[in-house]
Parts: C-alpha cells; structure tokens; sequence
C-alpha cells in the first residue's frame, strides 16, 4: 500500500468506526420506525410517567385575550362580526381593528376592571373600562390578524389551539402567575406581599417529594433580588412576579434554589440531553405584555420551541404556551363559574407535540388548572387545590397511538415552507453508504498497489 493510500485509509477507518457506534441499533431498520424514550432527565419508579410524554415544558406569557391574538383565526370562536362597543361619555362605538406591532399603550388589567368590562356576562364593558381609568379606550378593540404573528400562527399550524381556556382568575400577571403553579391565588392580589408568598403549596413541592425531576428557567435571572432586596414596584412586574417560588420562604433554602437557573441553561440542559421532566421557562423582559410589541417578544418563544424540537428529548415532549392574564384587551367570550368563583377571561393557549395532530382547534372548555392536571395526571401526583382536582384532563388532546409526528423547526418567515427536520435514519444510511464506498475505493487502490510487477496488465509484453 502506498503512503498516500495508507494516510487516506487511516483517517477514514476511524472515522467509520465513530459512525458505527453513532448509528443507534436498529436505525437502519423498519423497527427503528418506533422510536425509543431518550435518555433525558426523568422519573423513575413509582412516580415515572404515565403515558410517553416524559417531558412537559410550560411557557407563559403575559397579556393578551384570545380575540386581541386569534379573532380572525379560522375555524376558531373568533370576533362577532357585529361588536361594536359604547363610550363612557357617548359618541362613536368602538368596533374591532387590526392593529401590527407594539399597541405603545399599557392598557389596565386589575381584577376590578375586568369585572366591569363583563359586566355580568355582557361583555360590553371593555372600552369603558379603560376610559374611566384614562386609558386610550380604543386599542381595547384592537387585535392581530391572520400572519401578523407568524411565530404564533405557526405554533397553532402545527399543535392544537385552545378556543375556550381562561386564565385562573380575574385581574393582572401577579395573581395569574401564582395560580399557574399553586392552583389558587389571593383576591385582587396585584403584587407580591412585600414577605412574599407563604403557606401557599405549589407544583414544585409535589414535584420535589416525588423525586421528579424539574426545573424553572428565568429569562435575565438574578439571584440575589429576593423578596426585602427589591423595590415595591419590582414587585408587581419583576422576576418574583412572574417566578412565585422566588418570592417563598423555601426559596431559600439550598435545595429549592438549586431548581432555579437562567434561560440559558434551558438550551445548555437540552444540548446535553438532561430536560428535566417538567420545565417552567418565565420571560422577565420579553413577555408580549402591552405596550411591548408581541412579534418581537415571539422571538424567545421561536427559541425555545425550536430548541426543544431539534433536541433528543422532543420525540417525548409536550410544550404549552398561554397566557396569564387577558392583559386589558377586549374578548367576546364570558367567563365561566369554577368552584364557585368566576374566572378569568379567555387568553391564547397552544399545545405542541409529536402527539398532537396539526391544526386542530379543541372547543373544550379548559382554565390554567389544566397544565397542572396533567403533571399530577402524568406522574402519579396529589392535586393542590379543588381547582386541579376538578380540573378538565388535557390528555384527551393527545393521540398516543400511531407513529408520532415528525419535527418542524419554526421559521418567521411564514411565506416559506416549514423547515422539515430530516429523518436521522435517513441521514446515518446516507454516511454510513458514502464512507463504505470511499473506504471500497480505497481497498482496491491499495490491492491494485500490492500487485507483483509482472501481474500488471501489460506486464507479459514488456
């Protein structure tokens, strides 16, 4: 063999063994069609999942209505056709709008307004809501057409939306933020107790004594802004806000804390294959709640959705996105009584998954209990409250018989076709073929080399 031929063998044969022990087994074959649990943080034993959903990540954002963001959205309870609401002090009704970009208007959302936007099940409240309150009135109508939000709609192309979820209970984030995770929340609670949350079990406490493995990733995390080291308006908006869990005696002990990490680590954690089995992502700037402007603050929720999926751990995932609060905007839709108590207005819910079909708009009515339903559903744990007890299954919403669907990453673009993962048993075949041949090619140089000068063809007539 000759040294050239020698060298070239030499860098592809290690490199053929690399691929070999790469390729999964089976993946060449039609039995790999069934793919197996990833070997991502999860549960074990009595409290390992229930169903092939060994990873729920939860994302919520602030501040819209299910009409401010799906009105127009086809085959969905979208805008009456018709709505057009009065003024406090006469004039001009003001009807429905498209609006793009940042509304440039933080419109009130307390529990007090909202109960007069209702108006008891009338819902013709919303633009005198904010008047008597002097706010511009009219962006309450406003909301975003089809593709003005291409993130969002393409998150509600490939999972299934929700037309009839209601945030918790009435009023702002705070409230919101804190029965997402507790199933109940303090009335009028419009910022957090200046000693924080106490005697109020949430999620993670269900979690932590199961041994389930979790994690609450904050978008600009900072450690040392607990409750009696901030301000009384950090309070109402900044990250003990929208993470109750800071804002608790626990908090601070060292194993709860050790559950906390910034948004970064989220995409660290996917890359290295260790998801825990219930994620909680929290925005602190880019939360989408007015006067910010959504298609920027989307761009957090394409990261994370897209992150997820190219990892080992979406072939076992479900991602929810909602919303907390229905953030002042105008929806047609009255909120129902749970457990006595009338509940927040409709805000936008999707859930993605390889096991949710493409496209489909659940008319059920569900409330922000759902999503902890389904951890206690998933992992075999106690409810919090009567609200999650009694709350509406979500596992209905998923079909787990069949070959799961295929990847999507999202693109902004939403002129562009979808940016289809390729099959990776596809990919392994295709470099496991083009090594082989390049390693044949190098065989029958290297006996073409070896061979004795009079077997050369030729040779005889020399």
């Amino acid at each position: 063999m000759s040294p050239s031929t020698r060298s070239v063998a030499a860098l592809l044969l290690p490199l053929l063994g690399m691929l070999l022990v790469a390729v999964p087994v089976g993946a060449l074959s039609p039995a790999a069609a069934e793919e197996k649990a990833p070997a991502d943080a999860t549960a074990t034993g009595q409290h390992s999942p229930r169903t092939p959903i060994h990873h729920v990540v939860l994302m919520l954002q602030q501040g819209h209505t299910f009409d401010s963001y799906f009105g127009t959205r086809p085959q969905v309870d979208g805008i009456p056709g018709s709505v057009c609401l009065p003024r406090s002090k006469g004039g001009p009704c003001v009807a429905p709008y498209a609006i793009h970009g940042s509304p440039h208007v933080a419109l009130l959302d307390t529990a007090r307004a909202q109960r007069f936007a209702v108006d008891s099940g009338q819902m013709d409240r919303f633009v005198r809501a904010q008047e008597v309150h002097g706010r511009d009135a009219r962006v309450a109508m406003g909301h975003y057409g089809q593709r003005s939000l291409p993130v969002l709609d393409q998150l509600a192309d490939r999972g299934a939306v929700f037309d009839h979820w209601f945030s918790g209970v009435p009023g702002g984030p705070v409230a919101n933020d804190l029965f997402a995770v507790a199933g109940t929340a303090p009335r009028r609670a419009e910022a957090v107790p200046a000693r924080g949350w106490h005697g109020i079990p949430m999620i993670f406490d269900r979690l932590l004594a199961a041994g389930v493995p979790w994690r609450v990733y904050v978008e600009g995390y900072r450690p040392g802004m607990t409750v009696g080291q901030v301000t009384s308006e950090q309070l109402g908006t900044g990250q003990l806000a929208r993470a109750p869990l800071l804002a608790t005696p626990r908090f601070h002990d060292g194993v709860v804390a050790q559950h906390v990490s910034p948004l970064h680590r989220y995409y660290v954690d996917l890359a290295k294959g260790a998801l825990p089995a219930v994620s909680f992502v929290v925005t602190t700037e880019h939360t989408e709640r007015p006067p910010r402007d959504p298609a920027v603050d989307q761009g957090v929720v394409r990261g994370v959705v897209n992150a997820l999926i190219a990892s080992t751990a979406w072939a076992h995932s479900a991602f929810l996105l909602s919303y907390d609060s229905a953030g002042g905007w105008y929806d047609h839709v009255r909120p129902p009584v749970v457990d006595g108590r009338r509940v927040g207005l409709r805000v936008p819910t999707v859930l993605l998954s390889p096991y949710v079909l493409p496209g489909r708009v659940i008319h059920r009515q569900y409330d922000a209990a759902a999503p902890l339903k389904l951890i206690e559903q998933n992992w075999g744990l106690e409810p919090l409250t009567r609200r999650d007890r009694h709350a509406r299954s979500l596992l209905p919403a998923f079909y787990f018989t069949g070959t799961p669907g295929r990847a999507a990453l999202l693109d902004v673009k939403a002129s562009r076709p979808p940016v289809v993962q390729p099959d990776t048993r596809i990919l392994y075949a295709g470099y496991l073929f083009a090594l082989v041949a390049a390693l044949a090619c190098v065989a029958v140089v290297a006996l073409r080399d070896e061979q004795p000068e009079n077997e050369l063809p030729g040779a005889e007539q020399a």
